[in-house]
């Protein structure tokens, strides 16, 4: 059984060999190691004890009401054991405590988000700011990436996760 932590600086070097691993093969984009140092706090990793790091997400503020799920990654012999979407679920967690109004992912799979109620969404109605990683991009112009988004202020239907949130904002606010 693992855990969902945030990642530390200890972890980089192993973040960025899972990431690479994924950009290797041009499903993600490579994340430079001052990159990930710098954007440290955005980072959620799945570790088990015995196994280390299996899985890596990151939560990344891109305006004021507005964030996106990146460099989400699970080694290959990991993958289909649920912990994707642990970590996806722990970023939507994270916006929603922040007050973020929307979640967007640009990826090559928008079935996977699509899951967790995520839609896709025409890449030009995202701000400029979020065209300086497709800038870096070896696909740019000439991108397969879809563009998904998740609103958070009305639930999605079937999504046990916004539902739980819910449940327990109401409670919250009973208090």
């Amino acid at each position: 059984m693992g855990i969902i932590r945030k990642a530390t600086m200890s972890d980089i070097p192993e973040v960025q060999a899972i990431i690479e691993t994924f950009a290797k093969r041009g499903e993600m984009l490579p994340r430079p190691l001052m990159e990930l140092y710098e954007n440290l706090r955005d980072y959620f990793v799945y570790e088990e004890n015995s196994k280390g790091i299996l899985g890596v997400c990151a939560l990344h503020f891109a305006w004021e009401d507005l964030a996106e799920i990146r460099s989400l990654a699970v080694k290959d012999s990991y993958q289909g054991m649920g912990i994707g979407s642990k970590l996806v679920r722990v970023c939507i967690s994270e916006a929603r405590a922040f007050g973020i109004r929307r979640v967007f992912s640009l990826t090559y799979k928008p079935e996977y988000f699509m899951r967790f109620g995520f839609v896709p969404i025409e890449k030009e109605l995202l701000p400029q700011k979020i065209w300086s990683d497709c800038m870096r991009c070896p696909e740019f112009p000439k991108c397969n990436e879809v563009a998904v988004a998740l609103d958070l202020q009305k639930p999605t239907e079937g999504t046990t996760e916004q539902l739980s949130l819910i449940k327990n904002r109401k409670g919250l606010e009973q208090t």
